[in-house]
C-alpha cells in the first residue's frame, strides 16, 4: 500500500504505477480541490456520505474520516477491486455497493481510455476495444434506505450518465441532504448524440437545463460555473465539463 497524504488527511492506495503521476497531483493538492473544500464543508461526524463514482477511492475514504459512515458506489470491475482492496487499510466505516445508478435492472457500461479501471468508464459512450459489462444497478431510495443517519450529503460523477438519472435526482430527500456535488459532463453526451454539431450542441443545452431543474428544491450554490465552462468551451471550441454545488434552502 501507499499513503498518500492530500488536503491534511491521510489515504492509504495500492500502488499502482500507472496512477503513479496521478498520486502526485493529488499529494500536490493539484487534483480538485474544490469537491475536497466542499466535502469538509457538507459532512461531519453526524453525516453518511454517499459518493456515487467512488472510482479507486480518492474521495470516499477520505471523506470517511469525516463522516459517520460512507456509502461507495462503483461499477466498473477494476475500480471495485480497489476499493474493497483498501477497505483493510483505511479508517472509517466504508460500505461498498458494486453497481450503477439506474432505474433499470441492469446496465451496459463501457471501458474509456483502453480498458476498465480508469475514471472514465461510461454508459453512454465507448472507445474502440469493444469492452463492456452488464453492471447491477442501485436507486437512490435504496441507498437513502441504507444510510446509518439522518442526515445525507451527495457526491455524483457518472460520467455522462447524470443526464439519463433524473429521475433519481427527484428522489434524493430534499429534508435529509445537506448538499449535492455534481459533476457534469455535457461533452460525453454531446459524444453520444447524432445529428449536426449545431443539433447536438442545442440538444445539450436542453438536457443541461432539465439536469439542473431535476434539483428543484435545492439552491444552486455557484451557477458561475456554469458560465466559466461556456467561456472555456467557446475559447477552446469544445466542450468542458463542470462541478456544481446544491445545496439544501
Amino acid at each position: 500500500m501507499r499513503a498518500i497524504t492530500y488536503f491534511q488527511r491521510t489515504v492509504h492506495f495500492p500502488d499502482k504505477p500507472e496512477k503513479a503521476r496521478f498520486f502526485c497531483r493529488l499529494q500536490a493538492g493539484q487534483w480538485e480541490p474544490g469537491t475536497f473544500r466542499n466535502i469538509e464543508r457538507l459532512v461531519d461526524e453526524t453525516t453518511t456520505y454517499i459518493d456515487i463514482g467512488g472510482w479507486i477511492g480518492v474521495t470516499p475514504y477520505w471523506a470517511a474520516q469525516i463522516a459517520d459512515n460512507v456509502i461507495a458506489v462503483e461499477p466498473d470491475p477494476v475500480c471495485f477491486g480497489i476499493l474493497t482492496e483498501m477497505r483493510g487499510t483505511n479508517a472509517g466505516a466504508v460500505a461498498l455497493v458494486n453497481a450503477a445508478l439506474s432505474h433499470d435492472e441492469c446496465l451496459v457500461l463501457n471501458s474509456v481510455g483502453g480498458g476498465f479501471g480508469s475514471s472514465e468508464t461510461s454508459a453512454l459512450i465507448a472507445d474502440d476495444t469493444g469492452m463492456s459489462i452488464t453492471a447491477n444497478t442501485v436507486t437512490v431510495p435504496e441507498l437513502q434506505a441504507m444510510a446509518r443517519t439522518e442526515r445525507l450529503c451527495f457526491k455524483v460523477d457518472i460520467e455522462g450518465y447524470e443526464y439519463k438519472v433524473l429521475d433519481q435526482f427527484r428522489a434524493i430527500d430534499r429534508k435529509r441532504t445537506a448538499g449535492v456535488l455534481l459533476a457534469v459532463h455535457p461533452q460525453i453526451l454531446a459524444a453520444s448524440l447524432s445529428g449536426p454539431a449545431i443539433l447536438r450542441l442545442a440538444r445539450t443545452a436542453a438536457a443541461t437545463f432539465r439536469l439542473i431543474r431535476s434539483f428543484r428544491g435545492f439552491r444552486l450554490e455557484n451557477p458561475s460555473a456554469i458560465w466559466s465552462a461556456i467561456r472555456k468551451s467557446i475559447a477552446q471550441r469544445e466542450l468542458k465539463g463542470f462541478d456544481l454545488l446544491f445545496i439544501a434552502r
